[in-house]
């Protein structure tokens, strides 16, 4: 007994097991997390080694190549990236295994650092390991405006803001950017301390013994075990002010200014020319994004009530929560568009209330099962898994189509035996659904299984949710579908005389197509000819930037400070305002830092990418030219954003070697009609104060190399102390000469160090010192120094050509030995990596296919001709696309993947339904014809169903901020199934009989050869 006779006979049971599954699945929907998308934790962990004042060759010496070595022996390694600047280093590890666990990878890597700590800086005090998820990042960005600065009213926000806002359930972390922190000085007066004979060495020991706290073990004292700590920790500014530097009874205070006050920030951030204070919240892992969204915006309501917020406005600036629960709204809506048109399509051909709701029924049981399946497989409801969702809605209804239509043409030859012909009806397809079914799942497998990345996770998710709910709708097609049509009156005959006269016109056609196959297979050749027109006049690799924003990129040529930095970026904000409606701006936002880093953001009233591209040109034309910086439309190298455009990175030994070749090739590249703002990523040379300690000299006084350096960076850049408690709140504290920012050759001359005898000996004496040329960052790649060159792209210019392009110019370059280039250590490139993948999925995908096909038919010629389908819907998903000027990207590929699961569906209900008339005797010509003709109308009902069901999405061009856009999968759809079903009803019975025929003289040759007699003509076996 299979499903369809146990449906039929126990109806009670069926219904009741799936109304069980829609219950389940209702009560699970109303529990599905909401995200944004799905959640990857990316195997790589970045290492931050803070050291600031210090100099990029200094950090790189000190800190990058110690830490690179200790790390670099962890095993499967795939990419190490390194970058050092004047305020510490940053290295990226990145795995090969995504299965890694990214935890115990962090904690290992911290075990290795702490190994070489020794031969780290003495006064390099703290690092950071971190690892990173897609749900790391903010949820929810607010920003604080102002009449008065708040850049100095830290302590306010800290309390007033941060900490309210870190108490909400699900928050992880605040961050507060634009502020400055507070921070405990002591400026230390040179004169003073040369006039108070303090050595600097002396002085340097001194501080950093004076603030401590120890443990010092445990005792016993009348049978109680009590804790010994020490505790050398200032509590009061006073205790550091009176703090005795030397035996004569000089203290702190005598030499140097103490106080709490502003750190000096060395950026800015502004919004409309006016100094913008930033607050970034961060989730827990496992919160949910919508309801942490709901408290963190009835705790802005308390907060603008609060008498200690008055005069300060608190702006959303971007909510992922409320972006979320739009786009799915948006999805839903189209979805809800496609369904309802899905439904009159089916109304229209069936002309019959009772088998339309029948049939329909399909879409809502599959969708609600499919919300239950994603709860109990922890797939969170986001924008990829519903986008699975909405691309099945369109397919859910095929296999209900099919067997109601077998269903209906038993009941002729059974009209009073509704039962059986049920079970016969659905029993004549119930194998071609079966594998049409498998096609549709198994062409994910190969991304599913195969390399793991960015892209695979996220196809994951959509291959689970799109497979499920077909499945879904399979075991509703043979049990729920036969089991309702038995008890259902048969509907009256319908005789449409525009669906009749289709059909008898379409045989006529199908009769001349097979007697005059010559002209048959030169319209096939004449389709696959023309076709390769659009194919190869599609541009490819798009870019995904939002065009509602244009980003302004600054070069620096040398080193400022912001307040020279902020008349350069003054400038370009007064050329966009001067053209803000022609430009069609509503914000302009600016952020730079003394670091070397600056960008200024537009952000557009529009959200047309051909128009945003027009105005893109429009700015960069029209950007004033400086000789501090170099202007154009990016990202700013610095910031570790991969950016717009396309990047690719000089590799080799020498820094200097990698600039020359940079000063070579930029100029070329420049020049490339197909790039725009070519540039080095770190900027040009800049110059600083190098100080080289003189080993033998600084031997000869007493003292080592380490010491000097030591003490040279006591007097320029400073010293840290333990921090400063104050009300429970930790205030760093900063000890560093007042100036020392400018100082120069001439002052190191007064400072004096004591040796072990007590002689008191010059710094300067132990040094030399030069103004050399430096970068204002190092960058390397696995443990190669790298210098990474950043291009802009033309207007209408593909990303795939502008890499090609450059390509071609590096190969023309000739570089010395041990130097070359790679486009590696950008990250995974969703539009080059991801594609390439995808295209390798898809053969994969193809062969499995025709392994399940050929397996069904126990044949290897026949699923030959139905993967001609999968080859005219491609050229269908082309011609669409270049009809309506859609770029073929990573999201075009993957709804080719889910349409060829969606062509060979109909084929192999077809061609199994010619084979079940030729084994009734049917000649094959009549079989052909007879078999088209009668699978005309279902074909036409799915075919109209999916199309239509894509057709909203197909029109929404808008996209989920920092999403890819999905309408190209959905036009992808459409189009191939349209074309490949127009070509494939009138040529697929053409290339069956044609390779029927192969088989047969194959066959007749082989008993030939075998001198065996000619086998007689039959009608196929069963």
């Amino acid at each position: 007994m299979n499903i369809t006779e146990l449906s039929i006979r126990r109806p009670v049971t069926t219904i009741m097991l799936f109304v069980s599954m829609v219950v389940i699945g209702l009560i699970a929907s109303f529990r599905l997390p909401l995200e944004a998308e799905p959640e990857a934790t990316i195997p790589f962990f970045f290492v931050s080694l803070p050291y600031p004042g210090s100099t990029p060759e200094e950090v790189e010496r000190n800190l990058l190549r110690p830490v690179e070595e200790a790390i670099a022996t962890m095993p499967g390694i795939k990419m190490m990236n390194s970058r050092a600047n004047a305020e510490g280093g940053q290295i990226q590890v990145e795995f090969s295994d995504w299965s890694r666990d990214i935890a115990m990878a962090a904690s290992e890597a911290r075990e290795r650092i702490d190994a070489v700590r020794d031969q780290l800086p003495d006064d390099f005090r703290r690092y950071y390991v971190q690892r990173w998820s897609t749900s790391d990042q903010e949820a929810i960005s607010l920003r604080l405006n102002s009449k008065e600065d708040l850049t100095a009213r830290a302590d306010m926000i800290e309390r007033s803001i941060k900490q309210r806002l870190e108490r909400l359930p699900g928050v992880a972390r605040v961050e507060v950017e634009g502020v400055a922190k507070q921070e405990v000085l002591v400026a230390l007066d040179k004169d003073r301390v040369s006039a108070h004979g303090v050595a600097l060495n002396e002085l340097v020991q001194k501080l950093q013994a004076a603030n401590f706290s120890v443990s010092a073990g445990q005792i016993t004292e009348n049978g109680r075990r009590l804790r010994v700590q020490p505790r050398g920790e200032l509590l009061e500014l006073q205790a550091l002010r009176d703090l005795p530097i030397n035996n004569s009874g000089t203290r702190l205070s005598d030499i140097a200014e103490v106080s709490l006050q502003p750190q000096r920030m060395n950026y800015v951030r502004q919004m409309e020319g006016k100094p913008s204070v930033g607050v970034d919240i961060y989730k827990e892992r496992s919160a949910n994004l919508v309801e942490l969204s709901r408290a963190v915006g009835d705790e802005i309501k308390l907060l603008e009530d609060d008498p200690a917020m008055r005069g300060v406005d608190i702006e959303v600036a971007y909510d992922s929560g409320k972006a979320v629960t739009s786009s799915l709204l948006a999805l839903a809506e189209a979805g809800a568009i496609g369904l309802l048109l899905s439904v009159i399509v089916l109304y229209a051909f069936l002309r019959h209330w009772p088998s339309t709701l029948m049939v329909s029924l399909a879409i809502p049981i599959c969708f609600i099962m499919t919300l239950g399946f994603m709860y109990f497989t922890g797939i969170s409801l986001n924008i990829i898994s519903m986008m699975g969702l909405l691309l099945a809605v369109g397919m859910l209804v095929d296999n209900a189509v099919v067997v109601v239509e077998s269903i209906y043409q038993e009941r002729e030859k059974y009209p009073g035996q509704p039962a059986m012909a049920s079970i016969i009806g659905t029993r004549h397809v119930a194998i071609a659904l079966s594998a049409g079914t498998l096609c549709h799942c198994v062409v994910f497998l190969p991304m599913m299984f195969g390399d793991m990345n960015i892209i695979t996770i996220y196809l994951s998710q959509l291959a689970v949710t799109i497979s499920f709910s077909l499945l879904a709708s399979w075991l509703v097609a043979v049990s729920l579908i036969p089991m309702l049509s038995a008890r259902m009156k048969t509907p009256p005959a319908i005789k449409s005389p525009l669906i009749t006269g289709l059909q008898n016109r379409y045989a006529k056609l199908l009769r001349w197509t097979l007697a005059h196959r010559g002209w048959s297979v030169a319209g096939i050749l004449a389709v696959s000819i023309i076709s390769v027109y659009p194919m190869t006049h599609i541009q490819g690799g798009g870019d995904d930037n939002d065009p509602d924003e244009i980003n302004i990129f600054y070069q620096w040529r040398g080193a400022y400070s912001k307040e020279e930095m902020g008349k350069e970026v003054a400038r370009v904000e007064e050329f966009v305002n001067a053209h803000r409606k022609d430009f069609h701006i509503e914000r302009v936002y600016s952020r730079y830092s003394e670091q070397g880093w600056a960008q200024t953001r537009l952000y557009l009233s529009i959200d047309d990418r051909e128009q945003s591209k027009k105005i893109e040109e429009e700015v960069r034309k029209g950007l004033p030219q400086s000789a501090r910086a170099k202007i154009g439309i990016g990202w700013p190298g610095g910031m570790g954003s991969e950016g717009q455009g396309v990047r690719f990175s000089l590799v080799g030994d020498s820094t200097q070697t990698l600039r020359e070749l940079a000063d070579d090739i930029v100029p070329i590249l420049s020049r490339d009609p197909k790039l725009r703002d070519v540039r080095v990523d770190t900027g040009d040379a800049n110059t600083e104060l190098a100080v080289q300690v003189n080993r033998e000299r600084a031997a000869s006084y007493g003292f080592s190399a380490q010491q000097v350096a030591q003490f040279v960076g006591m007097a320029l850049r400073g010293s840290s102390l333990r921090d400063f408690h104050r009300d429970d709140v930790e205030i760093p504290v900063n000890v560093r000469f007042a100036g020392s920012e400018d100082y120069g050759i001439e002052d190191l001359s007064s400072f004096m160090v004591r040796n072990a005898s007590g002689k008191e000996i010059p710094l300067l004496a132990m040094v030399d010192v030069n103004v050399n040329p430096a970068a204002n960052s190092i960058q390397r790649l696995n443990r190669q120094t790298m210098l990474r060159i950043e291009a802009g792209l033309a207007k209408d210019v593909p990303m795939d050509q502008a890499r090609k392009s450059i390509e071609t110019t590096l190969e023309g370059v000739q570089f010395p030995p041990g130097y070359g280039y790679t486009f590696n250590g950008a990250g995974f490139n969703i539009n080059f990596d991801g594609m390439d993948q995808m295209k390798s999925a898809i053969v994969i995908a193809l062969v499995l296919m025709l392994v399940i096909m050929a397996a069904v038919f126990e044949s290897l010629l026949f699923p030959v001709a139905i993967m001609s389908c999968v080859l005219f819907s491609i050229f269908g998903v082309y011609w669409l696309f270049w009809l309506t000027g859609t770029e073929m990207n990573i999201m075009a590929v993957i709804g080719i993947l889910v349409l060829m699961g969606v062509v060979v569906n109909n084929g192999i209900v077809m061609i199994e339904h010619i084979n079940n008339l030729r084994r009734r005797g049917v000649p094959r010509t009549e079989a052909l014809i007879e078999g088209s003709r009668e699978r005309l109308r279902p074909i036409m009902m799915t075919m109209g169903t999916a199309i239509l069901a894509m057709i909203p999405i197909a029109l929404n061009t808008q996209t989920a901020d920092g999403m890819p856009p999905y309408y190209p999968m959905a036009r992808a759809i459409a189009g191939g199934l349209a074309f490949s079903t127009v070509v494939s009803l009138l040529f697929l019975p053409t290339i069956y009989a044609i390779l029927d025929d192969l088989r047969s003289g194959t066959a007749r040759l082989v008993r030939r050869a075998r001198g065996l007699p000619a086998e007689q003509p039959v009608a196929m076996e069963s």
